[in-house]
């Protein structure tokens, strides 16, 4: 480790915060991982294709931000982070997350644009403190079948992928949701019912067949087509077309 690099860890010892973005790393320094104070960490932009074990450690981390690398997996160990609240991680390859990520029970903002995952884990439902979830230009076919349970949850960015219809249930679960991005997912081609009338959403952007359709199928809403007014607050979301 240069002399450059050694500083700035000795003052991340001091402050709990360290950037090393765009270093041209391919490895991180052992060092990193014995700063047990560490709170916010950010690696935008290097080379790094996987991460160690021992970033499990940094127990006290709130804030790890890894975009514009080249990983294709997270380790598990980073499930140990119970305290984070943020984490960051697109413009990479990543290919699926740690199944146990719902241990992160503290998480509030997980973007993961720009990756190639087909799928979410099943135990994101239990990450309840969750108010932005963006995985939008990905792969995904399906969404969590707990989904529902992010009561937290404000903001959904799930365009660009390979979502089908239906959707999972008990999305009317999601109490505030304000905005619900499904553009380009041609695969949609209805909502639950229960997502457009028990949501106080404010932004609803779906892809033309579904503002050309009755939105909530032949379910309807309340026995009648449920179509969206271009209200904002109570009543009908607006609606945004792609």
């Amino acid at each position: 480790m240069g002399g450059a690099m050694s500083k700035r860890v000795e003052r991340a010892e001091k402050t709990g915060v360290i950037a090393l973005r765009d270093e041209g790393l391919t490895e991180l320094p052992a060092k990193l991982f014995q700063i047990k104070s560490l709170r916010v960490c950010d690696l935008t932009n290097n080379k790094l294709k996987k991460l160690p074990a021992p970033l499990g450690r940094l127990s006290m981390l709130t804030s790890l931000t890894l975009d514009s690398n080249q990983l294709k997996a997270l380790p598990d160990e980073l499930c140990n982070l119970v305290r984070l609240e943020i984490l960051s991680c697109g413009h990479n390859g990543l290919l699926s997350l740690p199944e146990n990520i719902g241990a992160l029970t503290k998480l509030k903002k997980l973007l993961l644009a720009a990756n190639a995952l087909a799928a979410l884990p099943e135990s994101l439902g239990r990450c309840t403190a969750l108010t932005m979830l963006d995985a939008s230009h990905n792969r995904l076919a399906a969404l969590p079948a707990g989904l529902g349970n992010l009561s937290a949850l404000v903001e959904a960015h799930l365009s660009f992928n390979q979502l089908r219809s239906p959707l999972p249930a008990g999305l009317g679960g999601l109490k505030r949701l304000k905005v619900l991005d499904l553009r380009d997912n041609e695969g949609v081609t209805e909502l639950p019912p229960e997502l457009v009338r028990d949501t106080p959403l404010q932004s609803l952007m779906v892809g033309p067949a579904l503002v050309g359709g009755d939105l909530c199928g032949k379910q309807g809403l309340y026995g009648r087509p449920a179509r969206p007014k271009r209200l904002i607050g109570r009543g009908w979301p607006k609606l945004g077309v792609a």
